[in-house]
């Protein structure tokens, strides 16, 4: 390289400082990729106000008079960025006006091939240069180097590619040996030369170091600025650093909405780089946005570029559409079927409540009337038991007054006429009950041990002790008078009562209580 080591060491020393300040964020508070893509969307959707600023701009240019050749060139300049049909119109008025005016018409028109990717137009515009004046040689080598060189990767046919692509390589060479010419002439002519000789050998480091110096020499508002953050963008993807490479182009694409430029390289990346991260809305806004300024410059490159991504894009929301309506689909048809089992479950539920409704009644009608049947059998029982309690106490005193009267008659043996009557008395007595209860005699021997279970004499139902707790059963608990019914001894009756409780299988002193549960009348 032509520029020494101490001069290059000396210019990176003063501006190392300004490195750290060129990483921070635009706004201090954003310092990720995601911030800066809100700023980004934000700066987009007020795009329109930054595009009056500038309409404002060329329209006050349009009211000056006379139109002179220096405010043609200054229309054909506020154009060259915004609208390549109205710029080429003004560069072209410029074309037989004298130097330097037809000099920066050609470039300015060569430039404008370039970037709209009109190629052959921009190699016939070439013929046009008779000699190209030296102070204008180093815009002239770039603006032909790019035509070949954007010329050859659009191309599709590899003769040309190959022979645009020489074009390329030798336009680059004359530009370098121009910039070295231009040596200490200006500072930023020393720090572009170094920049572009270090990409030149590979050696992108260093040449990011003199992007970073550059960058702090531009005012942040300028287009320049732009063009400079693109260019460190594309380092940053040579050097393999992805993030850096982002941020640096979403810095660019807002530069350039901030300016009104509608020729821009980063707005379409950043939708594409937005569209691989899967980000489809930002994708989308940021594809729309650069479609329409590709559509306004009349970039045919730049619009085949950004219609192909915006297609990729309408296809997968396409799909995404597809997919959410597949999912809705298959809710609302689980919802149906879902609403159906719950109006079959309500329906179910409705006629099992209505059924045990009508149950319910039902059970209500058959509860009163078995309850007026119980009230009729309680009344029955009653009836029936007062009537044996009452047909015994005439028996009893019937018999006893039968032996009276035959003592009195002067019976001999009246005693025996007593035990006939008894005896009568106890069969009747026996008959009349079991008749009532009939499983009287089996229920109450199953409420005694094994052992103290009771057995009928021969000719007889019930034994004495079954006799007295029949009595109970029918509601005479006194056993003065059970002795009465019976015609035995107080005495003897207290006995039997203790001894048949002395032999209950179970708690002695509910034997009684058991007892009076025992059978059902017939």
């Amino acid at each position: 390289m032509n520029i020494t080591s101490m001069n290059i060491k000396v210019k990176i020393s003063i501006w190392v400082v300004c490195i750290g300040i060129l990483c921070m964020p635009l706004h201090a508070e954003q310092s990720t990729l995601d911030s800066l893509l809100t700023v980004y969307a934000a700066e987009v959707a007020q795009t329109n106000d930054y595009l009056a600023v500038r309409q404002a701009r060329i329209d006050s240019l349009y009211r000056i008079t006379p139109r002179t050749p220096d405010l043609t060139l200054a229309i054909a300049r506020e154009y060259q960025s915004y609208q390549s049909d109205s710029a080429r119109i003004y560069y072209g008025r410029l074309i037989e006006e004298a130097e330097p005016y037809r000099t920066q018409a050609i470039v300015g028109l060569v430039e404008l091939h370039a970037a709209t990717g009109r190629f052959e137009d921009g190699i016939a515009t070439m013929q046009l240069m008779d000699s190209i004046l030296p102070s204008f040689r180093l815009r002239w080598y770039e603006a032909v180097r790019r035509l070949y060189s954007d010329g050859a990767l659009w191309s599709t046919v590899p003769s040309i590619q190959e022979k645009w692509q020489k074009e390329a390589n030798r336009y680059q060479s004359m530009l370098m040996n121009a910039w070295r010419e231009k040596v200490d002439e200006e500072q930023e002519m020393d720090l572009l030369l170094a920049q572009y000789t270090a990409m030149d050998e590979g050696d992108i480091e260093s040449a990011l170091e003199y992007n970073a110096i550059l960058l702090s020499q531009i005012d942040s508002d300028a287009h320049e600025y732009a063009i400079k953050a693109y260019e460190r963008a594309m380092l940053f993807e040579q050097a393999g650093d992805e993030m850096h490479r982002r941020e640096w182009l979403i810095r660019s694409a807002i530069q350039d909405v901030r300016c009104a430029v509608r020729d821009n390289g980063s707005s379409w990346l950043v939708a594409k780089d937005c569209y691989e991260d899967g980000d489809l809305n930002r994708a989308y806004m940021f594809s729309d946005y650069s479609l329409t300024n590709a559509s306004f410059f009349n970039a045919p490159t730049r619009f085949i570029q950004t219609y192909a991504l915006g297609h990729a894009i309408a296809n997968d929301y396409e799909q995404q559409l597809n997919a959410y309506s597949l999912r809705l689909t298959a809710l609302l048809i689980g919802l149906a079927v879902l609403l159906g089992i719950v109006f079959v479950i309500v329906a179910v539920i409705w006629w099992y409540n209505n059924r045990l409704h009508v149950l319910n009644k039902e059970m209500k009608q058959i509860n009163k009337q078995l309850e007026e049947t119980n009230k009729l059998l309680k009344d029955a029982n009653m009836v029936k038991e007062q009537y044996i309690c009452r047909y015994l106490e005439v028996y009893s005193d019937y018999i006893r007054r039968l032996a009276s009267m035959a003592c009195k008659a002067g019976e001999k043996d009246s005693s025996a006429f007593m035990n006939r009557e008894m005896a009568h008395f106890y069969r009747s007595f026996d008959d009349t009950f079991l008749s009532l209860y009939g499983t009287f005699v089996q229920e109450f021997n199953a409420l005694l041990k094994p052992e103290a279970r009771l057995t009928p004499k021969k000719g007889e139902r019930m034994t004495v002790e079954m006799r007295i707790f029949a009595l109970i059963l029918l509601g005479i608990d006194n056993s003065a008078k059970i002795a009465e019914l019976l015609c035995y001894s107080p005495n003897t009756i207290s006995n039997y009562r203790v001894k048949m409780k002395n032999n209950a299988l179970g708690d002695r002193e509910q034997f009684e209580t058991a007892v009076r549960a025992i059978g059902a009348l017939c």
